[in-house]
C-alpha cells in the first residue's frame, strides 16, 4: 500500500518527540536457562510496544539449545511453526546465549522472535553462500525481531515481497541486510557492523520503510542504498567508519528512479560520498544532514527536482556540493534539471589538495541555488555555477572565517542523532 509523503512527515514530528532510552527494568529480557518467558516481568516493551509474556514460548522448551557446535535449525523451526499455529502464542522467545545454524532461519506470519538482548542472544551461521534468516511473500502482521544479534559473515538477512515487519534493538553483524520488493518495514534503534559488499542495507523496489535511529558502523563500500526506493524514511541514524572509505558509493545513495523519499537528520563520516542521488531518482528531500571528512563529494546529484535544504559539509575531500548530468557522453544521456539547493553551509577544519576544491559545483540547468554558505578559510574556491543554463544564484554567502554559530550547530545535531542511536555491542 502506497503511503503519501505526508504521513512521514507526521511520522518524523512524533518520532522526534519520544526520547530513546534504555528500556525498563521491568522488561525482563535478560532471562537465560530453562526459565519460562511468562514468568514474572509480565511484557517486553521494545520501541513503545508492549509484547505479553503470557502469549510467549521458550525455545530451549523445544530443544534449542546454547554453546553448542551442533546445527539448531531444527530446534528452532519447530518452534516458530508451533508459535504460528497455535492461536495463543505470537512470540517466540530465545534466552541468552549463542546457537549455531546449518540452514537458514525462515520467518512465519505473525511469530515475534525476542532475545535477552543484542550481544547475549546470538544467532550465527558461518556459510557465504546462503543468509542466515529469510522471509518472503506474506505479510507479517505488525511482527517484530528484536533483542538479538544476527552474524554471517556475507548474508545475513533475506526479506523478499515482506511487509509490514520491525527490527529493533538488532545487531546485524558481518553480511548484507536485503530487502527486495518489500513493504511497511520499520528499522528502529538497531547496529549494523563490519557488513560486506556495496552497501550495510542493500535493498532494491522497496516502499513505506523506516530506517531510523540506527547506527551504522565500519560498512565496506557505504551503509544505507534506496534502489528504487518510494516513500521512505532515512532519519537520525549514526552513520561512520573507523577509517576513510574510498568509494563511490555513499552513506546514503539513493539509485534507479528512488522517488519521494526522506532523508533528514542524518550524521556520516569517513565515507567516499555523503549523500548520492542519481539514476532518474527524483522528488526526494535531503535536508539537515551533517556530512564530516568525504574522500569524494560531500553530495553528489545526478538528477532532477530534488530538495537539498539545511545540511551541514564539513571537509568534503572534492566538491562539497557537486551537480552534475549523468553519463552526458553516453548514447541516451540523463540531464539533470530542476533542483533546489537552499541554506547549506559548507566549512573546512583544515586545507585539501584535491584538484577540485569547490563549494558550491553546478554543472546542471534551471536549478535555484539560495542561501548558501561556503567557508572559504582553508582555501575552497568560491563556486562553479553555470550561469548560462538557467541556475539562478541568489544571496550565497562566500566568508574568509568559519562562523562559531555554524561548527557549535553541527556539533549540536550530531550530539543529538547520537543520543538517538545505539552503541556498537
Amino acid at each position: 500500500m502506497r503511503t503519501s509523503i505526508v504521513f512521514f512527515f507526521a511520522g518524523w514530528i512524533s518520532l522526534a518527540s519520544i526520547p530513546c532510552i534504555a528500556e525498563p527494568q521491568r522488561t525482563d529480557t535478560s532471562e537465560s536457562g530453562r526459565k519460562s518467558a511468562n514468568a514474572p516481568g509480565n511484557q517486553w516493551i521494545i520501541k513503545g510496544r508492549a509484547f505479553t509474556k503470557s502469549r510467549s514460548v521458550n525455545a530451549i522448551e523445544f530443544g534449542l539449545t546454547a554453546g553448542v557446535d551442533s546445527d539448531q535449525s531444527s530446534a528452532l523451526a519447530k518452534v516458530i511453526q508451533h508459535a504460528s499455529e497455535n492461536a495463543g502464542v505470537d512470540t517466540v522467545y530465545i534466552p541468552e546465549g549463542v546457537y549455531f545454524f546449518a540452514k537458514s532461519i525462515q520467518l512465519r506470519v505473525g511469530v515475534n522472535l525476542i532475545g535477552a538482548a543484542a550481544g547475549k542472544t546470538v544467532f550465527e551461521r558461518k556459510d557465504k553462500s546462503d543468509y542466515l534468516l529469510k522471509g518472503k511473500h506474506m505479510d507479517c502482521r505488525n511482527a517484530i525481531v528484536a533483542n538479538l544479534t544476527l552474524r554471517n559473515r556475507d548474508r545475513t538477512l533475506l526479506m523478499r515481497d515482506v511487509r509490514n515487519l520491525q527490527f529493533s534493538h538488532v545487531e546485524f553483524s558481518g553480511g548484507i541486510v536485503r530487502f527486495e520488493q518489500c513493504s511497511d518495514i520499520i528499522l528502529d534503534g538497531n547496529v549494523f557492523r563490519d557488513n560486506r559488499g556495496k552497501s550495510a542495507y542493500a535493498s532494491s523496489q522497496c516502499e513505506s520503510v523506516r530506517i531510523v535511529n540506527n547506527t551504522f558502523n565500519s560498512i565496506e563500500h557505504g551503509s544505507i542504498n534506496l534502489s528504487g526506493h518510494t516513500h521512505c524514511l532515512v532519519a537520525s541514524n549514526y552513520i561512520t567508519s573507523s577509517m576513510p572509505i574510498d568509494s563511490g558509493y555513499a552513506g546514503i545513495r539513493l539509485p534507479n528512479s528512488a522517488k519521494n523519499n526522506i532523508v533528514e537528520r542524518n550524521f556520516i563520516k569517513n565515507h567516499g560520498r555523503g549523500i548520492f542521488v542519481l539514476s532518474s531518482s527524483e522528488e526526494n528531500v535531503i535536508r539537515n544532514n551533517v556530512v564530516e571528512n568525504t574522500t569524494r563529494q560531500g553530495v553528489l546529484i545526478q538528477s532532477s527536482n530534488n530538495l537539498l535544504q539545511g545540511n551541514t559539509i564539513i571537509d568534503a575531500g572534492a566538491d562539497a556540493i557537486y551537480l552534475v548530468d549523468q553519463d552526458p557522453a553516453s548514447p541516451t544521456p540523463r540531464f539533470a534539471s530542476g533542483n533546489r539547493i537552499l541554506g547549506n553551509v559548507i566549512y573546512d577544519s583544515r586545507a585539501c589538495e584535491a584538484g577540485s576544491f569547490v563549494g558550491l559545483r553546478i554543472s546542471t540547468r534551471n536549478t535555484i541555488v539560495r542561501g548558501n554558505k561556503v567557508c572559504l578559510q582553508h582555501g575552497r574556491s568560491f563556486k562553479a555555477i553555470n550561469a548560462d543554463a538557467g541556475n539562478q544564484d541568489i544571496d550565497n554567502v562566500y566568508s574568509r572565517k568559519v562562523e562559531r554559530g555554524d561548527v557549535d550547530n553541527s556539533i549540536r545535531a550530531r550530539k543529538q542523532i547520537r543520543a538517538t542511536t545505539p552503541t556498537q555491542q
